[in-house]
């Protein structure tokens, strides 16, 4: 194969490079937030997941003790989803009449999820931190 086979006239010129270029980073742009929403909504669901085995665990408690479970008594996030546990923090809210488990996220895009002893889901929009505070 000699170099004379290949004519300038079957390459790509620097402007369709360009061309083709720009449409990918259009389509990349275009893509990016959907493809985001969806990386949120696993990490949202594996948390439904999470807060639900918790709810088991909190139940197991409750009739073995006769009372609700502490954040401390319940298994670690790291034991039950290092991805959830990277997005999220536990808290157990015991009250005269049940108790209510919530994951808060650590990171503004995501929602809080919560689960009552009634079994009722509470999904809500994350609080904007204050100037102050350090999420």
């Amino acid at each position: 194969m000699s170099a004379d086979r290949f004519s300038a006239a079957s390459a790509f010129s620097l402007i369709e490079m360009l061309v083709v270029m720009a449409m990918v980073a259009l389509l990349g742009a275009i893509a990016l937030p959907s493809w985001r929403a969806q990386q949120n909504q696993a990490v949202v669901d594996e948390a439904k997941l999470v807060l639900q085995r918790l709810d088991l665990r909190q139940r197991t408690h409750l009739l073995r003790y006769a009372r609700p479970a502490t954040e401390a008594e319940l298994p670690a996030l790291h034991g039950l989803s290092e991805t959830v546990a990277a997005h999220y923090r536990l808290e157990v809210m015991i009250q005269d009449t049940g108790y209510r488990q919530r994951l808060v996220p650590t990171k503004p895009d995501l929602p809080v999820i919560g689960l009552s002893d009634t079994g009722v889901w509470v999904e809500a929009v994350a609080p904007e931190p204050e100037h102050g505070d350090a999420i």
